[in-house]
């Protein structure tokens, strides 16, 4: 994924391809077939592993609600940022990846989601019980939002947790 978003899908070519991946190009396109496959596998895999982080983090039960919730937002959408700005190629990449990324990210977003509810539902305050969803999708859309807003990642986690505070608070 480091070269698509450093040069972007067009320019990334199957030999830069190989070289990162440590294998040889035929390798490459006997497994996937195109760059386009390739990108796909990527951007599936990349959805997959960030969401079982996510949960992960959820079922952490030594840690607070809020360090669960910010650490699996933090796997889920903030561990991505530095690759994200490494060019002007990473947004792009992520975004128009075939056939439809996008639908893959919010199959996903929708079981992290339901998993930060229930884990509100079972640990936050009693207040926070019946605004469980919301609070969980408030907290997933925010986190993305920060994404792109913070300057930094230090920036996304700092207001991440007066974000998460504030609202596990009310």
């Amino acid at each position: 994924m480091g070269i698509f978003a450093r040069v972007g899908f067009r320019k990334a070519s199957m030999d830069d391809l190989a070289r990162a991946t440590g294998v040889s190009r035929q390798a490459l396109y006997n497994r996937f077939g195109s760059k386009a496959a390739l990108i796909e596998w990527t951007m599936t895999a990349m959805i997959e592993r960030s969401l079982a982080e996510a949960l992960r983090c959820l079922d952490s039960p030594g840690a607070t609600l809020v360090v669960r919730l910010l650490a699996a937002l933090d796997a889920w959408a903030g561990q991505h940022m530095a690759m994200l700005r490494a060019s002007p190629h990473g947004i792009e990449v992520a975004v128009t990846v075939a056939p439809d990324p996008a639908e893959a990210v919010r199959a996903a977003e929708r079981k992290l989601i339901a998993a930060m509810a229930n884990t509100i539902r079972l640990s936050g305050p009693g207040s926070a019980v019946p605004r469980a969803g919301s609070m969980a999708q408030a907290l997933c859309w925010t986190a993305k939002g920060l994404v792109h807003a913070a300057p930094d990642h230090a920036s996304f986690h700092r207001e991440l947790e007066l974000i998460v505070g504030t609202l596990l608070a009310r």
